[in-house]
């Protein structure tokens, strides 16, 4: 399984954040599952990436070139995949991935993450996401996507698969448990625009 991590590229403060990147880089490895990331060297990237490494694991990148001549893209991956803007990036992140993960991170980390909650809503693939809650950091988030849910905007079906484990223990529980029995997702494309016929 691919497992596609969005994280920061800043240093983060709470050493729980760096932790937890390192037990959820071994346990990618350990596993078997490959990490997807975007490809730098720095920041919790950097950590994870690092450590799957290290521990004899697979990883791909994918990194635009503007980062590469800046000098933070990770060395000795797996695969590196230069593109050229942060779209692109994005895109290729979600081809490449099985599974989607958001370690806490900055306003990218909620870019891309957000994206991700937008496909799961409009039934394509991913049939969920996992963000992973370490000491609370994604508790204002979860409650602002059930605030959502409140008004109208978001199906309980669809915040339900908004996963928020607390640990990567839970995690790798809730990620095996998916392998073992994928979701599928509620609507294909032409379910979405019955009118459109495809050529």
């Amino acid at each position: 399984m691919n497992v596609t991590v969005y994280c920061g590229s800043s240093p983060c403060r709470n050493p729980h954040f760096e932790l937890a990147a390192r037990e959820l880089g071994a346990w990618l490895a350990s596993a078997g599952n490959a990490l997807v990331y975007g490809g730098s060297s720095v920041g919790l990237m950097g950590v994870i990436s690092r450590t799957v490494l290290e521990a004899g694991g697979t990883v791909y990148g994918v990194e635009p070139r503007f980062f590469i001549e800046a000098g933070v893209a990770q060395h000795d991956l797996t695969e590196l995949y230069v593109v050229e803007t942060m779209s692109e990036r994005k895109a290729k992140m979600i081809e490449l991935g099985d599974a989607f993960v958001a370690l806490p991170g900055g306003v990218g980390t909620l870019e891309e993450i957000s994206e991700i909650f937008s496909r799961i809503r409009l039934g394509f693939e991913p049939a969920e996401c996992y963000l992973l809650n370490i000491d609370g950091f994604y508790d204002e988030l979860r409650r602002f996507l059930l605030t959502m849910g409140d008004e109208g905007f978001l199906s309980t079906t669809d915040i339900e698969r908004f996963r928020f484990p607390e640990s990567v223990d839970e995690l790798a529980a809730m990620l095996e448990e998916r392998e073992r029995k994928p979701l599928q997702p509620r609507a294909t494309a032409t379910e979405l625009s019955p009118n459109i016929t495809c050529r």
